[in-house]
């Protein structure tokens, strides 16, 4: 009996750990090509082993999602694993196989191959992007935040065959760490305050108590103030231009969606664990909105592709801000909305990827010829990101609006849905440039377009993604009310 209990108390504690196998294996993936890219030979064949680890991670998180939905914890409490956490690591894992593949084909064609650790240093970005919203622990979400923004300051200036690249990364670097310092000072007051780094040990504090105490605004303040930059959401968004519009072109849309989905993911948590004031949240809802309708009107103004969409992830960032301030409902939405994005921005910014350095509209001219499996994926891309159906996007979009409508921010609510309807004007643009008259000198491989059918399966197939989200995250335990 002894051997019996013994054995079953091993089984349930590697059921446990098992749960965070898509996040080890992201990890050694990582590792691994690091070690495998100092042998010059074998750098021919790391695309290869990158891709087989991101696969194996987004293969690994849908198994386990399926065989073991209900979540566990581990390492003290600090991690959770399987269930919802392992399907958001298959999410993760397949926006960075989609990224790896684009980075890797504007390495081959720009760089002459140079730049390589950008591919296993994905797969290590997408790991700790995967930690985030498995954490209980502030400690642990801090490390993982920041695992995934270090990794971003290098992508931004991988090529410097982009004359814009340098000045970027500088720049990321240097406000980053702004936002940073803002988000990890106001987190010490709030464990100051409460004692814990534990989230449910936040969760089931009385913060009425603390609420009218200078100690606790100054805390939210500054840890609204640095997610806010962190999700590049009006008047904190000014990084994000000139960051992600003059980044090498094949690593954007990974950049853009690790970006959006970190922020994303430690927002949800800390508006699950702290009570903030109805006042507050309806603060945070008209900048959404107005964060929407800035995003959106600036990029109509922009001269090259990039930068116009640099300018949409602005408008995005609105979406999701509305969707998390929502309740828990809202939380859902805005974690789909981000997993929907991470995908869209991967693919839309990728197709772009059409030189050394961001383009402008014109050399689309005539691509719609020349290149119809292309032009097609891209328009897919585009109307996606614009919130078009059958696309993933229009579904994204309904799901935030419909949460933040049930929310009570009507008039924050009609602002985000004018700002979408403007965005379709420049989301549109470079179609018609496919469709003119010319011939253009780039050259595109129309293989890797294949990854917009995904936009067009989830948005006929939206059960895939929200369904079996929404079912997971009750598991969770993110409907139960506040103890």
């Amino acid at each position: 009996m002894i051997v019996h209990a013994t054995g079953s108390a091993n089984f349930a504690a590697m059921q446990n750990y098992i749960g965070l196998l898509p996040v080890a294996w992201l990890a050694f993936g990582g590792l691994s090509g690091l070690i495998m890219g100092t042998f010059r030979q074998a750098r021919k064949r790391l695309l290869g082993w990158s891709l087989i680890w991101a696969v194996g991670g987004f293969l690994s998180g849908v198994y386990l999602s399926w065989t073991y939905p209900h979540p566990s914890s581990s390492f003290f409490g600090m991690v959770w694993g399987g269930g919802l956490y392992s399907f958001l690591a298959a999410g993760i894992s397949l926006i960075s196989a989609i990224g790896i593949s684009f980075l890797h084909d504007y390495l081959t064609r720009y760089t002459q191959g140079q730049g390589w650790e950008s591919l296993p240093l994905s797969l290590l970005m997408a790991s700790a992007l995967a930690v985030l919203p498995a954490s209980n622990h502030l400690l642990l979400s801090v490390v993982a935040l920041e695992t995934v923004s270090l990794g971003s300051y290098v992508l931004v200036a991988l090529s410097w065959n982009n004359r814009f690249a340098p000045e970027a990364s500088i720049k990321y670097l240097l406000l980053g760490a702004l936002g940073f310092v803002l988000l990890l000072f106001g987190l010490s007051y709030l464990y100051g305050m409460s004692g814990t780094l534990y989230l449910h040990h936040l969760r089931a504090l009385k913060w009425q108590a603390w609420q009218d105490s200078h100690l606790f605004t100054l805390a939210i303040l500054l840890i609204g103030v640095g997610l806010l930059f962190k999700l590049s959401v009006f008047p904190f968004h000014w990084w994000a231009p000139d960051v992600y519009g003059g980044a090498t072109p094949g690593a954007t849309g990974f950049l853009v969606a690790t970006g959006k989905l970190s922020a994303t993911f430690l927002a949800s948590q800390l508006l699950y664990a702290v009570e903030v004031p109805r006042s507050w949240l309806w603060g945070g809802a008209i900048i959404a909105g107005f964060s929407a309708l800035y995003g959106n009107l600036s990029a109509l103004m922009q001269p090259t592709l990039q930068r116009a969409l640099a300018y949409s992830s602005v408008a995005h960032g609105g979406y999701i801000l509305l969707g998390l301030l929502s309740g828990p409902e809202g939380r859902l939405q805005a974690w789909g909305y981000g997993v929907a994005y991470g995908l869209m921005s991967s693919i839309g910014f990728g197709l772009l990827a059409l030189g050394a350095e961001p383009q402008e509209y014109k050399v689309l001219r005539g691509l719609g010829y020349q290149r119809s499996g292309y032009a097609i994926a891209l328009a897919i891309a585009l109307a996606s990101l614009s919130g078009m159906p059958p696309f993933v996007g229009f579904f994204a979009k309904y799901a935030v609006f419909t949460s933040a409508f049930r929310a009570g921010y009507t008039l924050p609510t009609l602002i985000a849905i004018g700002a979408a309807l403007i965005g379709y004007f420049y989301y549109w643009r470079p179609i018609a440039w496919m469709y003119q008259p010319g011939e253009s000198s780039f050259q595109v491989r129309t293989a890797l377009a294949t990854g917009a059918v995904l936009l067009f399966l989830l948005g006929i197939l939206p059960a895939l993604l929200w369904g079996w989200m929404d079912y997971l995250y009750g598991l969770a335990g993110y409907f139960q009310p506040r103890p």
